[in-house]
């Protein structure tokens, strides 16, 4: 398990930071497109979305926010049921809510930049859970989405 000691989020969050220091400093301010109050609006549902999950994986797993190797068990209740990774699913919908808004070259490019790293990230994180956890793992990733939740018939 040592060779993923290395997935820490403050490791992860330094590059996103360096990408969009980068990205502000090379892109041009101007906007893609005239937000308006629709656009505005769509920050509430990405906000709620936001709370939603980053409360509620904060309230069921304290340890989520560290690295993998400080993980010592699979969580699988609350918002875990929706997603694997609720954190960055929440951080993903924020960011592109706020863009809806917000729409310069530069905040694109910087999402862009977050949404893949995040990817890669949670990519990096799920092999060291399904090693440090093995089958334990494999069959939960097969219940639960890894950033999307499903939309279940009835609700």
């Amino acid at each position: 398990m040592n060779k993923h000691r290395l997935v820490s989020p403050i490791l992860m969050w330094a590059i996103v930071a360096t990408g969009i220091i980068f990205f502000f400093q090379t892109f041009p301010s101007n906007e893609l497109f005239m937000p308006n109050k629709f656009t505005f609006y769509l920050i509430i549902p990405a906000f709620l979305y936001w709370l939603y999950f980053f409360i509620g994986a904060m309230l069921v797993h304290r340890k989520a926010p560290r690295s993998v190797h400080s993980i010592d068990k699979i969580v699988k209740e609350g918002v875990y049921q929706r997603v694997r990774h609720p954190i960055y699913s929440a951080d993903i919908v924020l960011v592109w809510g706020i863009f809806s808004h917000w729409p310069s070259h530069r905040a694109l490019a910087s999402i862009i930049w977050l949404t893949i790293v995040l990817f890669f990230w949670m990519r990096l994180e799920e092999k060291g859970l399904a090693e440090k956890f093995g089958s334990d793992y494999l069959e939960y990733k097969k219940q639960a989405p890894m950033v999307v939740p499903r939309i279940k018939k009835g609700v």
